[in-house]
């Protein structure tokens, strides 16, 4: 790309100045952001006071620390709402299909920290019964497929904190209630990057659920709920199923 096109210096800069925030970095003096990007204190005041001017910064007073500024951050929310509904549009008819052929529910979901928000499920079309979820369930991270995922992904200390906060409930015959059981179990939903839960929300019914990373970060995951014993009898399949879709939407994020 450098080879064809012409890269605007200064701009070049200014990306770098925002490539200093992270997840673990949020503020920054003016100082280590001038020792970050190897640029003299004065071009490096310049380019800030530049992104301050159209809130690409902002800058608190009293710490004299710099963070990222609202219109950053609503460019951000407006790229990952594309990007999520052009995952919507390219898994839609296959979701559809799955649930169908295997007479199952499917959804996309959204994480966020420790939140799960379900953007798109799909039923089987033509079946006499049907296994309905409602939205705003509050479902426990330790007895559900992606809450698993979300909790298989946390540092051990953050693990830590959330289950030492859990109400060990019993929910079915198969709900966890020993957390070093649990920590065995996120072991393996980590080693086979795919979840399962059988039994632990209610008797009889069970889910399959697959991670989806963007940036080495969990946003999504996808699944499937239905019967234990037709969740058991196309069990194979259905982690089959859940991964192609897994392989796509990983492809699509390679190019945006």
């Amino acid at each position: 790309m450098s080879g064809s096109y012409k890269i605007i210096q200064s701009l070049a800069r200014a990306f770098l100045i925002i490539d200093c925030f992270t997840e673990e970095v949020k503020e920054l003096t003016l100082n280590e952001i001038s020792e970050k990007v190897d640029l003299n204190i004065n071009t490096t005041r310049g380019l800030v006071q530049t992104m301050l001017h159209y809130n690409y910064l902002s800058y608190d007073l009293q710490d004299k620390h710099y963070r990222l500024g609202s219109n950053f951050l609503e460019k951000v929310e407006i790229a990952q709402y594309d990007y999520t509904e052009k995952i919507i549009e390219m898994i839609r008819g296959d979701l559809q299909r799955i649930a169908d052929q295997y007479f199952v529910s499917t959804r996309f979901h959204s994480v966020e920290n420790l939140s799960i928000t379900t953007l798109i499920e799909r039923k089987p079309s033509r079946s006499r019964y049907m296994l309905s979820i409602h939205n705003q369930t509050d479902f426990p991270l330790t007895a559900s497929a992606s809450g698993k995922l979300i909790l298989a992904h946390l540092s051990e200390t953050h693990l830590n904190q959330v289950l030492s906060k859990v109400r060990w409930e019993k929910y079915g015959q198969g709900t966890i209630t020993d957390p070093n059981i649990l920590k065995k179990q996120l072991k393996d939903v980590t080693k086979n990057n795919v979840s399962i839960e059988r039994d632990e929300l209610g008797d009889g019914y069970a889910s399959i659920a697959v991670p989806i990373f963007r940036d080495e970060q969990l946003v999504y995951t996808i699944s499937v709920v239905s019967t234990t014993q037709l969740i058991n009898d196309s069990y194979d399949a259905l982690i089959q199923e859940l991964r192609d879709i897994q392989e796509t939407i990983h492809k699509l994020a390679e190019f945006q």
